[in-house]
């Protein structure tokens, strides 16, 4: 990035932010609208100026993917949606005010302070929460963790992953507090019990 010029990742990362303050996720079509509000002309068509480019955003898209910025979520029929990473909300909050002619009155109102503090109260009592505290992580069932993240055993795992990574977005700013969210994250991938 020079003189404030974003690379075509960098401005889907942003996008992705601007449309969902990090904890919403969006198809293709939706980002490369957000993506030509932010550098116009950059997702275009070269034979046809007018048409937006979903192959130029898939690009952008798959690059910020393997920088670690946006996740894919894969949906029914096809369909494919992004959601952002911890680094992705990161690098969006800090770059955000360096894009230029991009009326900052059209971002998103970030989550609110409600959503925020009532899911933190919600976490904070739940059982996996507290043996977290503990360091009890080895003892997090099953249940107590699908409880934490509000898992059920209806939906895949795709879906399971969205829920998952959009609780660790909304507190990404929350270093403390995350760290406990990844704690418990990890307590089923690390051979937490098993037992419901």
């Amino acid at each position: 990035m020079k003189n404030n010029k974003f690379s075509n990742q960098e401005i889907v990362t942003i996008a992705v932010y601007i449309l969902g303050s990090g904890i919403g996720t969006f198809d293709i079509e939706t980002i490369a609208k957000k993506a030509d509000e932010i550098a116009h002309g950059r997702f275009r068509w070269k034979t046809d100026p007018n048409m937006i480019s979903d192959s130029n955003t898939w690009d952008a898209l798959s690059n910020a993917r393997k920088k670690g910025y946006i996740r894919q979520m894969a949906k029914e029929k096809n369909t494919d949606s992004y959601l952002l990473t911890e680094e992705g909300i990161q690098f969006a909050k800090k770059n955000i005010s360096k894009v230029k002619s991009f009326d900052q009155s059209k971002i998103r109102i970030p989550v609110s302070k409600e959503i925020f503090d009532n899911t933190k109260i919600r976490l904070q009592s739940s059982k996996a929460y507290k043996k977290a505290l503990e360091n009890k992580i080895s003892q997090i069932s099953s249940r107590e963790y699908n409880d934490f993240f509000r898992l059920n055993d209806y939906m895949k795992n795709n879906q399971k992953d969205e829920k998952i990574q959009k609780i660790k977005n909304l507190f990404v700013s929350d270093k403390k507090f995350k760290k406990i969210i990844d704690q418990v994250a990890e307590s089923q991938t690390t051979g937490g019990d098993n037992d419901n």
